[in-house]
């Protein structure tokens, strides 16, 4: 189904809220499609149990987010592969938005912390 997308970010560590997108796009069971901006795609999947972020672009990335464990994040550049791991704290979903908190872990080190909104409308 044709959605409207809105992305909100909210970077806990700085405490900065920024809209990542404002677009149409798709919803078609638990996955959710977008153009970020243009030649960037993201695809999100809200599984019961995994969230999985997958952003391309020139850098591409993918981001498991794991509900009770840790999960990984990949970035694939022209530099090769960075891999993180990744820890999920808060996850909701509704017929109007997903959220999803969670922070990215490098060396026990935290180098991101953040709130994901996507507000979700349908189109006739």
């Amino acid at each position: 189904m044709k959605v409207s997308v809105r992305l909100r970010q909210i970077d806990k560590m700085s405490g900065e809220e920024k809209i990542l997108a404002d677009t149409g796009g798709l919803l078609t069971g638990r996955r959710l499609l977008y153009p970020e901006s243009k030649g960037i795609t993201q695809s999100i999947t809200f599984g019961e149990d995994e969230i999985i972020l997958e952003r391309k672009a020139d850098v591409t990335s993918r981001t498991e987010l794991k509900k009770g464990g840790r999960g990984k994040s990949y970035i694939d550049s022209e530099y090769g592969r960075l891999e993180f791991e990744t820890e999920l704290s808060r996850y909701e979903i509704n017929d109007t938005f997903r959220l999803i908190e969670y922070r990215i872990i490098a060396n026990d080190e935290t180098v991101l912390d953040q709130i994901l909104i996507w507000e979700i409308g349908k189109i006739s």
